[in-house]
């Protein structure tokens, strides 16, 4: 893995923190790091990886109810996306297209610009980053993605052996495919992999497909056509049930 520049950036305020990583090929990727505001020994970690298109903020009303049950929460924006849209001091952002039928087209052309493949790289480094905090305790490490996040998160198990993983519409970036099935192949990380039943961009089936490969993985298909965090009003619960479970 290459290695990346960490830099601490700004403090926001007691709890909370803002931090930026520059990754080796120049991007500057921001994070929040939001820890609970009564702990006496160090917090479980939850990472959030946000869906094409969005920005941390998408996580942000779950991740205050996992700061209220004791969790830190690191929300970041994903290269090309939100705040992390400077390459090399230059604007490199994604091509936005909200449109349905078109979005799968933007991703194709902002993957061209962006790299995906290294989004994996990113989160490694974030993870690094955060285990220098001793307030924090990675052997409690929980991974959440949606969509091209959740892609990307899931590519993660092949070095990180996390405690549990929540995937929301999972996507499957084509740089990645061959890290994700090695993922879902060997890792002994419990996963919940849930996605609405007429998922418009096909993760229906990879849902189905991901809790059948995976080794501890559980699918759920809920009613409806949403996609990414647009599910988690409806879906919130089964995920808190999950974490209670394997915590």
């Amino acid at each position: 893995m290459k290695k990346l520049l960490l830099i601490l950036a700004l403090a926001t305020s007691l709890f909370s923190t803002e931090l930026t990583i520059t990754s080796e090929d120049g991007f500057e990727l921001h994070g929040w790091l939001e820890k609970p505001v009564l702990t006496k020994k160090s917090a479980p970690i939850i990472l959030f990886a946000h869906q094409f298109g969005a920005e941390h903020s998408t996580w942000n009303a779950i991740a205050k109810e996992f700061n209220s049950k004791g969790y830190a929460t690191l929300n970041v924006d994903l290269r090309g996306h939100g705040k992390s849209i400077f390459q090399n001091k230059k604007e490199n952002k994604i091509i936005i297209d909200t449109r349905m039928d078109h979005i799968k087209e933007a991703l194709a052309l902002s993957d061209e610009k962006i790299g995906f493949e290294k989004i994996p790289s990113d989160l490694i480094a974030w993870l690094e980053l955060i285990s220098e905090d001793k307030t924090i305790d990675m052997k409690n490490l929980y991974l959440f993605g949606a969509s091209l996040g959740a892609g990307s998160i899931i590519a993660l198990l092949g070095e990180y052996e996390a405690k549990g993983l929540v995937v929301l519409s999972a996507g499957k970036p084509a740089a990645l495919a061959e890290d994700i099935d090695m993922a879902l192949a060997t890792s002994m990380t419990k996963t919940l992999f849930i996605a609405s039943q007429n998922d418009p961009l096909g993760a229906t089936n990879r849902t189905i497909k991901y809790g059948k490969e995976a080794i501890l993985g559980i699918s759920l298909i809920v009613y409806g056509d949403g996609h990414g965090t647009v599910i988690l009003p409806e879906v919130k619960h089964y995920i808190f049930s999950f974490m209670d479970n394997i915590r």
